[in-house]
């Protein structure tokens, strides 16, 4: 039935494959578990049905419905500047690239394409703090090149958090995208430019075109990823506030189950995280099947 390299291919895989499917469904079952229970250790060490009722309380709370709009305008602003932003920087790296002939030319292209990966290989954690100095009211580069004393992180906390992140996973997106930009044929070009098309009718005639299912697959992914791991930023630069303008549903999670130890509650929030994430992402990969007809 299968070849002896299948099978060694096979005995290969399979222990690893059931290896992670192992540890990824412990935490998910027991997650769901949760989900259906009250479990508070402050109260109670038993863990108590509870229906439906963390689930009810989604939908009746005003704190998980603000934070899932943080979220969700978070996640759309967010990705939608990498992908802009990406997707110039790709056409551009590409044509930088492309057009280097001389051997101090492609060392120039390699130290540029260097440049731009840095943001991506700095530790959320670090790179968040670095913003947090960056755009200091009194001592901040930021306001001294402006000429302002602007409390970013107070009177624009949303937006500041946007650009950090967008600033971090520009990169990500560049290099997905330049990789699919350098596989469009030249010859596409050389025959666009015969019949009189100029760079921007060429970037929206063949350049878009020929990478938007890959743009479509980058966009789902990075809309999952956005909105399930923002934790980490919004909490070492605004921790939620001011107020809860910027309490995003990670953060909220957080806070239910290691502030409030109410592990059923946060359970449910992290059930309705995961459910939004799945349709996220299986819209836009339905969208990407769609374009790739």
């Amino acid at each position: 039935m299968f070849s002896r390299r299948n099978r060694v291919g096979l005995a290969f895989t399979v222990p690893t494959l059931l290896f992670v499917v192992a540890v990824m469904a412990y935490p998910l079952v027991y997650l769901g578990y949760l989900s259906f229970h009250t479990y508070r250790p402050l109260s109670s060490n038993e863990v108590v049905p509870a229906g439906f009722s963390n689930f009810v309380a989604l939908v009746t709370d005003s704190t998980v419905t603000s934070s899932l709009l943080v979220t969700l305008q978070f996640t759309v602003a967010s990705v939608l500047i990498e992908i802009v932003i990406g997707t110039v920087c790709a056409v551009l790296l590409a044509n930088v690239m492309l057009g280097a002939r001389s051997r101090a030319g492609r060392v120039y292209a390699r130290v540029l394409g260097s440049a731009y990966i840095i943001p991506f290989a700095v530790p959320a954690i670090a790179g968040a703090y670095a913003w947090r100095m960056l755009l200091d009211t009194q001592f901040g580069p930021v306001n001294a090149a402006l000429g302002s004393r602007t409390p970013w992180l107070v009177d624009f906390p949303l937006l500041s958090i946007i650009a950090i992140d967008a600033w971090k996973m520009t990169p990500f997106v560049l290099f997905v995208l330049l990789a699919a930009v350098m596989s469009i044929e030249p010859t596409q070009y050389e025959a666009a430019a015969i019949d009189g098309a100029g760079s921007l009718r060429q970037f929206f005639s063949i350049t878009i075109p020929s990478i938007l299912p890959v743009l479509v697959i980058t966009a789902a992914f990075r809309a999952v990823d956005a909105f399930t791991k923002v934790f980490d930023t919004v909490f070492a630069t605004t921790a939620g506030g001011p107020g809860d303008e910027t309490r995003v549903l990670p953060l909220l999670i957080w806070r239910t189950a290691f502030t409030h130890l109410d592990f059923g509650s946060a359970s449910a929030q992290a059930v309705l995280a995961l459910a939004i994430s799945l349709i996220f992402g299986a819209a836009l990969l339905i969208s990407q099947r769609r374009v790739a007809r």
